[in-house]
């Protein structure tokens, strides 16, 4: 299998050092899936993902989210709740 990914980046006029990039590639998935793999599945691709949970659903399409990230030594562990 050959995945092809296009990388680009720009220097934003901000003052600030750092660039912007954009990666982006094609999958051959519907994109609700590809969604859902993202949101539901973060254990299969993020390796400094410790825990997470949905704390609560507050509608159809709005979600409170609790997890746990590994830090490089000698940081511990660092906990986020976002709405998603």
């Amino acid at each position: 299998m050959c995945l092809q990914v296009d990388l680009a980046y720009k220097k934003v006029g901000d003052g600030h050092p750092l660039r912007v990039w954009r990666a982006t590639t094609e999958v051959e998935a519907p994109p609700a899936e590809v969604l859902n793999r993202i949101l539901r599945d973060q254990f299969m691709w993020d390796p400094s993902l410790a825990k997470s949970r949905v704390l609560a659903r507050l509608d159809a399409h709005t979600e409170v989210f609790q997890f746990a990230a590994n830090g490089m030594a000698p940081l511990v562990p660092r906990d986020f709740c976002v709405l998603r």
